[in-house]
């Protein structure tokens, strides 16, 4: 039998292992647009979620608080005021917490104290609870592991070691504090009904407090804000008064002082119980460094 040349078979195994991949190749065909499209684009970053975004700075000598504490406002006392519906206004800086200089980072310290940065709830952005009494505030301090601030400890807060008159300095300055509001009418007996649904109505309408470190510059030197002005807040007394109640307000409030004076470091009011509420009165708390109440 006449075989072929050893050449010819060694191109026809050649041209017969070949035909699969010649094949395959044909039947793939070309990438389609859509698979183009994908390798050559660069990954689309998702927007992060509102509580996830950086927040804005508040001002200099701010940047470094913007982690309030989410756990300060998941509790408050029954009947609280707030300006409008909301219980507080959420901000994208809370859920962290930082020891700064013995303190955590939702207070600042103050000598061998620290105090809250913000009138309670301490939050940046909060309104400041109110129709609030000393009895109340003892009971929001301590379910947070502080405690209302004495006299003492809240005046060196806002004086600071300059011993200023004003938290911001020694001259009152207009428009840099919450302090100058018009007054508006109440209606006490409608207000004393207390938590009564018309009772809260009214307080609401009296309500003029601005939300927390809004003022950016009514801020004392060791960097608490809104201590003159805005809501008037409750200390455990420590000095003499005309009252020897335990507790006194002090800072006055939105429409200043009684008597039309602007409120000061030193601006007190002793003449109410602990049981005493009304339209204008928070708080903030205080513990000592590197330790509880």
């Amino acid at each position: 039998m006449h075989r072929p040349p050893l050449a010819v078979l060694s191109v026809g195994l050649l041209l017969s292992a070949a035909m699969p991949f010649v094949a395959f190749g044909r039947d793939r065909g070309p990438l389609r647009p859509s698979e183009v499209d994908a390798a050559e684009q660069e990954p689309t970053e998702e927007p992060a979620a509102e509580d996830e975004q950086e927040p804005a700075p508040d001002d200099e000598g701010d940047a470094d608080e913007g982690n309030d504490d989410a756990d300060e406002t998941n509790s408050a006392p029954s009947g609280l005021v707030r300006a409008g519906d909301d219980a507080y206004l959420s901000h994208a800086d809370a859920g962290r917490r930082r020891p700064t200089a013995g303190c955590p980072h939702t207070m600042t310290r103050s000598g061998e104290i620290c105090i809250d940065r913000y009138e309670a709830p301490n939050r940046r952005g909060a309104r400041p609870l109110v129709m609030q009494s000393a009895n109340d505030a003892n009971a929001w301090c301590s379910a947070h592991h502080k405690r209302l601030c004495t006299e003492d400890e809240w005046i060196a807060a806002c004086e600071g070691e300059e011993h200023r008159a004003y938290p911001y300095a020694g001259d009152h300055v207009d428009g840099r504090c919450n302090d100058d509001k018009p007054w508006r009418a109440v209606d006490e007996p409608l207000l004393a009904k207390w938590p009564a649904p018309e009772a809260k109505m009214h307080a609401k309408e009296l309500y003029q407090g601005a939300p927390s470190g809004s003022k950016r510059k009514c801020v004392s030197s060791v960097g608490a804000r809104d201590m003159t002005g805005n809501v008037e807040e409750w200390v455990v007394r420590t000095r003499d008064h005309t009252n020897d109640w335990p507790y006194i307000l002090i800072g006055c409030y939105w429409s200043g002082c009684y008597g039309g004076n602007k409120p000061t470091c030193h601006s007190t009011n002793s003449a109410h119980g602990p049981d005493f509420r009304f339209y204008e009165t928070g708080f903030r708390c205080c513990q000592d460094v590197n330790g509880g109440p």
